[in-house]
C-alpha cells in the first residue's frame, strides 16, 4: 500500500507541476498578446549630491546586534519635481515590508535610518554616518545610463 500512496503522490505532484505551468504561460502569452509586456521607462541623470541614497541599519531589539543594512535608492524614473516624496513613499513601502515580515516571524527589531550618506569619489562608495562603507556599484552603472531608458524588470549587467 505504501509503494502505491508514493506513486500516487509522485503522479500528483507532476500532474499539478504540469497544470501550473501551462497555467503561467497561457497568463504570459494573454499578458503579451494585449500588450501589457515590461515597457522601457525613461529615466533621468543621477544628481548624487542632492539625492542620497537612505541606509536602513535593522537591529535586533533584544540584543541590539546588526541584523541587515539596506540601502533605498533614489528613483530615477520619477521626474526632479516628485522625485522627493517618491523617495519617502518607496521608504515607508519598504519599512512597511520589514516590520510585516518580522511581525510575521515573530522577531523583536527595530531601524535606524541614515539619510546622510556621503560619496567618497576616490573609492566609489557611500559612507554612512557612523564610517562603515556601501558599494553602489550596481546602481552607480545605472545611473550612467543617463536618460537611455531601462526596463523595468531587466536585471543590470555586472563589471
Amino acid at each position: 500500500m505504501e509503494v502505491v500512496t508514493r506513486w500516487w503522490f509522485a503522479l500528483a505532484n507532476a500532474v499539478g507541476a504540469f497544470i501550473e505551468e501551462a497555467a503561467f504561460r497561457v497568463v504570459l502569452a494573454f499578458d503579451v498578446i494585449v500588450g501589457r509586456v515590461p515597457q522601457r521607462v525613461e529615466k533621468r541623470w543621477w544628481r548624487r549630491s542632492a539625492e542620497t541614497p537612505l541606509l536602513v541599519d535593522l537591529f535586533d531589539w533584544t540584543d541590539d546586534r546588526l541584523i541587515a543594512s539596506i540601502l533605498i535608492w533614489p528613483p530615477l524614473e520619477s521626474p526632479p519635481e516628485t522625485a522627493d516624496h517618491d523617495m519617502r513613499e518607496r521608504a515607508e513601502e519598504i519599512l512597511d515590508a520589514i516590520a510585516r515580515g518580522a511581525a510575521e516571524k515573530m522577531w523583536s527589531t527595530r531601524w535606524e535610518l541614515d539619510y546622510g550618506l556621503q560619496w567618497d569619489h576616490r573609492r566609489e562608495v557611500w559612507i554612512g554616518g557612523d564610517g562603515h562603507h556601501y558599494d553602489g556599484a550596481r546602481f552607480h552603472d545605472y545611473s550612467r545610463q543617463g536618460g537611455e531608458g531601462v526596463s523595468v524588470n531587466e536585471r543590470l549587467p555586472r563589471n
